[in-house]
Order: structure tokens, then sequence, then C-alpha cells
């Protein structure tokens, strides 16, 4: 009987339990021992709770720990698995000894901190960094270096948790949610160290509907795709796939489908790129799009040849700016700008403040609450450059070169040009700048961009996602989940239940595929002007913002009249979703 052991600090989030617990239950099915583990409240600092949220500098609620593990006990109870609490496998002793070691370190020992040798101080990092949204975090601030020190005990207690379970507890394979983020990050390594097979999930990051997989590796890792992308590289897609490719492009510029949180309004510019940034048509235009700091920073496995994203802008900046033939707009990721749930990222937010009161005359940095569309400059760009952000891949399905700084998925196409060293930085940009055969970039831009986001990102039908964090069964018994019913579910539990692989293999079908679905599709894209746009639906965009734009201006000019202060302004609101709700029939009309 395979033992199975479910690590799940964060269950009272329902987007988690959906997932796992529907693995759990599957698995419970198939014949498998499964243990829950659940925290109960020993951890002074979690990711249950960042300073960052809403508009920063939050406060952790007192009874946060209450609430949770009511919560958590809630989610998982229905399910019908075993579970027990965090607090019984760590004694009051064990906790007393780890507390008074945080205590002690000083702040210059904390990001190296090791306890029972494990290196607690880097395992916690990508959660102090989010909890601030600051990197690196400021050890001289004692409110950071107090919660670096909770967050590191945390991460003592888990460990010592961890071990108990592991030494009282045979068990064959962990499920896993993140495994980046400081307590998952602890379990994640004292796993796999351990010689038990982990199965790491996480929300998709490019389409709803689906589910990441990761098998021995935490969330972020390249690993995993490199691994499938050296089998499916070589298999062409058919016309199918390739519009479905060709859709889920399209569909990320409109902000439709999306899997978390959009940061660009839907796509119109009233004014060519160029002209609104000023810039010279007759010089090739580059576009860097950073990425947000925090999601990655502390995860050794996305580390490039810079200390730092910052320092890599700084770099092209310099080099882009000593040249007279090219233009560089740096567009900052919109995440920083606190708009979706965390607070400003604000020493990122005041650098690229500092860099644009500084930019050479032929650069423009678009900071982060910056209302310029992203796809509008990747549109008019020559030349991509990323830090691992998703408009690598998006501009390389345009067919323009791409620069990448860092780690991503598409570090594995043979045309991305990978920045693997700081002294290369200019070598690799110039030869962004020479011509490329824009057909068999494409070509493997559309094989890798298919492949991950409708195949290694696995269908996960049974579970629906209803907004960001909130999700929904799609199945009303256990039947539902027997074998042979899902193949995702199958896979995920293959690999829990015996170590079987979770992703496919090409078939001898698939082998024999031709490129003559790629040969005629990329044609065809050749001789369309705007492959990658809707125009009409870009019209009907901009007619609906015109009104709701006028909309507003009525109800400002409502609420200044004498009758205002009446409590009459409701009027004006009243007028403007009547002008709204019209020019919207108009446009579906249209």
């Amino acid at each position: 009987m395979s033992r199975i052991l479910v690590f799940s600090p964060y269950a009272k989030r329902p987007h988690l339990t959906g997932y796992e617990g529907t693995i759990a239950r599957a698995c419970l099915l198939r014949g498998a021992d499964i243990e829950y583990v659940l925290c109960d409240g020993p951890l002074p600092e979690c990711d249950m709770h960042w300073g960052s949220f809403g508009t920063g500098d939050a406060l952790r609620p007192l009874d946060i720990c209450q609430k949770c593990r009511a919560g958590s006990e809630g989610q998982v109870a229905p399910l019908g698995v075993p579970y027990r609490w965090l607090s019984t496998l760590v004694s009051q002793e064990e906790r007393q000894r780890a507390f008074d070691w945080a205590q002690s370190l000083a702040p210059s020992e904390i990001p190296g901190a090791s306890y029972q040798g494990n290196p607690l101080g880097s395992w916690v990092l990508s959660s102090v960094v989010s909890y601030f949204r600051q990197y690196p975090p400021d050890l001289t601030d004692w409110r950071v270096a107090n919660v670096y020190k909770g967050f590191i005990y945390s991460a003592a207690v888990v460990a010592i948790g961890i071990r108990t379970y592991l030494e009282t507890h045979q068990i064959d394979a962990a499920l896993l949610f993140n495994g980046r983020q400081s307590i998952t990050r602890v379990a994640f390594e004292l796993l796999r160290a351990a010689g038990v097979r982990v199965l790491v999930h996480e929300v998709p990051f490019y389409q709803d509907g689906h589910l990441m997989l990761k098998p021995n590796a935490r969330c972020w890792s390249p690993r995993p795709f490199t691994e499938f992308w050296a089998k499916w590289s070589g298999v062409p897609l058919t016309r199918g796939m390739l519009d479905m490719t060709l859709n889920w492009l399209m569909n990320r510029r409109y902000a439709v489908g999306l899997s978390w949180y959009a940061y660009n309004n839907p796509y119109y510019l009233p004014v060519p790129i160029r002209e609104h940034l000023n810039l010279s048509p007759d010089r090739r235009l580059l576009a860097l799009f950073t990425s947000s700091t925090d999601e990655t920073a502390g995860d050794t496995e996305l580390d490039g040849p810079f200390e730092s994203q910052s320092a890599w802008v700084e770099e092209v900046v310099r080099w882009a700016g000593a040249r007279h033939d090219v233009d560089l707009v740096v567009r900052v990721h919109p995440h920083l700008a606190g708009r979706t749930g965390l607070g400003r990222a604000r020493d990122e937010f005041t650098f690229y403040e500092r860099m644009k009161a500084s930019a050479p005359p032929n650069c423009r940095i678009v900071n982060a609450d910056e209302s310029l569309n992203s796809y509008a400059l990747m549109d008019a760009a020559d030349v991509g450059l990323t830090y691992g952000s998703t408009p690598g891949i998006e501009m390389a399905l345009m067919g323009k070169p791409v620069v990448l700084a860092s780690r991503a998925f598409y570090e594995n196409g043979s045309r991305t040009l990978n920045m693997r060293s700081r002294e290369s930085l200019a070598e690799v940009l110039e030869a962004s700048l020479q011509p490329v055969s824009v057909r068999e970039l494409r070509r493997e831009a559309y094989r890798m961009a298919y492949y991950y986001v409708f195949e290694f990102e696995l269908p996960f039908p049974l579970v629906a996602k209803q907004g960001v964090m909130e999700v929904a069964l799609n199945y009303t018994s256990a039947e539902d989940l027997a074998p042979g019913k899902d193949p995702t579910l199958d896979r995920a539990c293959g690999y829990l239940m015996t170590g079987a692989d979770v992703f496919s293999s090409p078939t001898a079908s698939d082998r024999q595929r031709t490129t003559a679905d790629e040969d005629a599709f990329l044609a065809q894209m050749e001789q369309s002007a705007e492959p990658f746009r809707d125009l009409a639906y870009e019209r009907r965009l901009h007619r609906v913002d015109r009104l709701n734009r006028l909309g507003r201006r009525v109800q400002r000019a409502l609420a200044s009249l004498p009758f205002a202060a009446l409590g009459l302004t409701a009027v004006g609101k009243q007028l403007h979703r009547l002008v709204v709700n019209q020019m919207e029939k108009q446009a579906q009309r249209h």
C-alpha cells in the first residue's frame, strides 16, 4: 500500500484544497494510505499574512491562527481523509530552543542562518521579500529583522515537525503546494532529501482550467519543462494546436481566460506607440519587460548572471544610451504598482522613478503605475528583452528576437538569446539586432507555447476556478474520481502511488506528423498585416471607453452642482451607468 503525506499548512484557502483534496481523495479511492498534516497555529509568521497585503504595512491579525485552523478543518474534514495538527509533532521544549536560537541571531547572521543543518535563512527569503515587497530585505530596519526572525523560527518548527513525522511514519510520496514560500519550501527540501517523491501543485500560470504539477521540483523550477521539451520539441503541431496557441496569445492581449490577475487594460492605443513616447521612427526599438522581483527572489534555480534585476536593467540602459541606432523602452511590471491585493513595491518603484529622471535621451522608463499597454509596445518593438516574464514567449510568437537575462521555460528555445554572463551583455544585445529567420523563430515559439500551456500544464476540468482564489468542484461523487475518468488525475495518482511519469511521451503517431500544417499556418500569418489583433473588437473597446470617460465627466459635473450636498449625486451615477450601458449595446450591435 502506498503511504502519502499531504502537507497543507494553508488548507484554509479553498483553491488549494480544491486541487489537492481532489487528488488526495482519488488516491484514497485507489487504495493509498493518506494523511494530512495541517497547521494549528504554532507559527508566528507564515504566508497567510504578509505586511504588503492591501495598501501595505498591514498588521498581522490577532485571531489569524484561530480562523486559519477553523478554516483548514472546515476544508479538509469533509474530504474523509485523516489529518493531524502540526503542533502534535513538535514538543514545547523543541519550540523553546528554536525560538531562543532565532531570537539570538544578529541582523547580519539572519540571511545565512542555519538550524540543525538546514539553511532556513535562505529558504524563507522569498516570503520575507513578498512580505515587505522589498529586495533585498533591509535588515537595518528592526521590523524587517524581527519578521525575518519570525519566519526563521516558523521554519525551524516545521523542520522539526517534518523530521518527527518521517521518523515515526514511513511514507512513499508527498503532495505539497508551491514548494517556494517559506514553510512549504522547508517541507519540500526535507522531504526530497529523505528520498520521498514530492508532487508540487500550483494554480496554472497560463491557462484557466489547467493545473501545474511538478514532480520533485518547486513551482518555479525550469527543470521539469526542460525534460518535457527534450521529448516533444521535434514534434510538429497540427492546425488545431496552432490555432489554439494563436487564440491563447490573442486572449492574453484582451485579458480573457487568464488564470491570474489582468495587469493590462484591453488593448487599444489612439496613436502609434513611437509617437506616444516620442521615439524616432528610424531607430530599432528594444522593449525591456521586467518581472515582479518578490515572486522569484530567493530561488537559486532562477538565478541569472546578474546579482539583481535592477543591476541588469541599469546595464542595458547604459548600453543603449551609448548608441545612436536604437531606442529602448523599459516597461516596469504593473504588479509592482500595488493594484492586485499587495501594496506597492516601494523600493523598486522608487528605483525606476529615479532611473526615469536620469535616463538617456533614447531611453524611456514606463513605471508600474503608468497605463501604457504592454501589447502596444510588443507590436512596435523590434526586439524583446525580459528577466523571465511572459512577454518573452509572446514576442517570440510574433517572430521577434528575445533576449532572456534570467530563467524561464522559453530558455529552452534554440533561438532564445540567453544571457549567460555579465560580460556577454553587449555581445548578446548586438546579436539581437541581426537578421533572423522569422518563420523558424515562430515555428519553435509556437511549439514551445503550445506544449507548455496546453500539455505541460495539464487540463483539470474537475476543479473550476471562479476568480483568482476561488474554485468550484465539477464532480459530485467518488465515482467521478475513479481510474480512467480523468487523465490528469490518473497521472497525479500514478506518480504519488507508484512513481509513474506525470507527463506523456510522443506516440508513434505523434512522431509521424509533418510540418505541412505549420508551414501553411506560418505562411498565412506572413500574409496578414495584423495577425495578433482583433481590430473590430478594439474599435468597440475604444467606443465604450470613450463613453465611459464621458459618463465620468458628467458625473463629476453633477457632483459639483449645489444640490450635490443634498445627496443627489446618485443622479450622476445613474446617468453614468445609463450612458455606459447604451454604449455597450451599440458596440455589441457593431
